[in-house]
């Protein structure tokens, strides 16, 4: 049935389908035609009228303004410098800086990086006097001053990985650094650079005065003594020899050997082959547990000492005297 119905009706769909496409056609053509042939609108901006004239906000007179309420004005701000930051060349206060190569004749022999920062030490060589002396950080050096102790990228390292351990200072403002390789600058003068020098011996100079056997474990020591020792770090360094022991893999202490007769160990009860593990409780077992231990023997009035010798732990007693 709605095959004969589309069969019968069929003319009229394609009939009103034909009338559309004309209509569209022809709504087409006619708005083109209307585009080309419409003129284009143009504004003569001369002939408008000119705005009229803004009359200014008036403003306030601050030499009359602040007499009226007590005040003076303020005084005017200097002009800002137009580049912020350090002076060019001053880097020391830069912590972004990379330090330099120092010509300073000096050369790095030793360094202990402890954790804190200004624990650190550098023993450093005067390669002009071939003197070495032990430095940590705000020391001066060579008419410079240590900044700190730490591992900076080693340059020469062709993987790009490689370290080294540097001596940073200051020198004239200048972030600069010491290695293993001294500079080939002028050499300093002499005694500049250095750590101050102890003051005399108040009950005379031999390193073994001003300490007082007790008994085999006990002893007196003048505040003198404990004073000028912590003072010159180099002298104690030259009495014997200290390297770190190791006991089933484990650092349990600092072995003393090589010990000069009359010093300051010989005087205190230490003898060759000793392990020192414990000072006043605490261990030090690590540059930076000696370091800290260091610190705190300046203001102490006893110092107890745990030592194992030939297997057996023994424990020695001082008291400081003096003020």
């Amino acid at each position: 049935m709605l095959e004969v119905f589309l069969r019968k009706y069929a003319w009229t769909v394609k009939l009103a389908l034909l009338f559309a496409a004309a209509w569209i056609s022809a709504k087409a053509v006619n708005t083109a035609v209307g585009a080309l042939v419409r003129p284009v609108p143009q504004t003569d901006l001369a002939a408008l009228p000119a705005p009229a004239a803004r009359q200014g906000t008036p403003g306030l007179d601050a030499d009359r303004l602040y007499p009226l309420i007590g005040l003076r004005p303020p005084a005017a701000a200097p002009e800002q410098e137009a580049a912020s930051g350090p002076a060019p060349g001053k880097t020391c206060d830069d912590s972004r800086a990379p330090p330099v190569k120092s010509s300073l004749r000096l050369l790095l022999v030793a360094a202990v990086v402890a954790e804190r920062p200004q624990w650190s030490l550098a023993t450093l060589l005067d390669t002009s006097t071939r003197e070495s002396r032990i430095y940590v950080a705000g020391d001066p050096v060579a008419g410079a001053r240590l900044l700190s102790v730490e591992r900076i990228r080693d340059d020469r390292d062709p993987s790009g990985r490689g370290s080294k351990v540097v001596a940073i200072i200051c020198n004239n403002g200048s972030k600069e650094y010491l290695d293993f390789e001294p500079g080939e600058g002028p050499a300093p003068a002499p005694n500049l650079g250095v750590s101050p020098l102890p003051p005399p011996r108040a009950d005379g100079g031999a390193p073994g005065e001003g300490v007082r056997k007790l008994s085999d474990s006990r002893y007196e020591i003048d505040r003198s003594v404990i004073d000028n020792s912590l003072s010159n770090l180099n002298a104690i360094a030259s009495q014997a020899r200290l390297v770190p022991n190791f006991k089933n893999g484990v650092a349990n202490g600092f072995k003393l050997f090589s010990i000069q007769p009359n010093s300051l160990y010989a005087s205190i009860g230490i003898e060759n082959g000793d392990v020192i593990q414990k000072i006043n409780g605490y261990e030090i077992n690590s540059p930076d547990k000696a370091l800290e231990v260091y610190q705190k023997l300046k203001e102490s009035r006893h110092i107890s000492l745990e030592i194992e010798r030939s297997g057996n732990v023994i424990r020695k007693e001082y008291n400081v005297t003096g003020p």
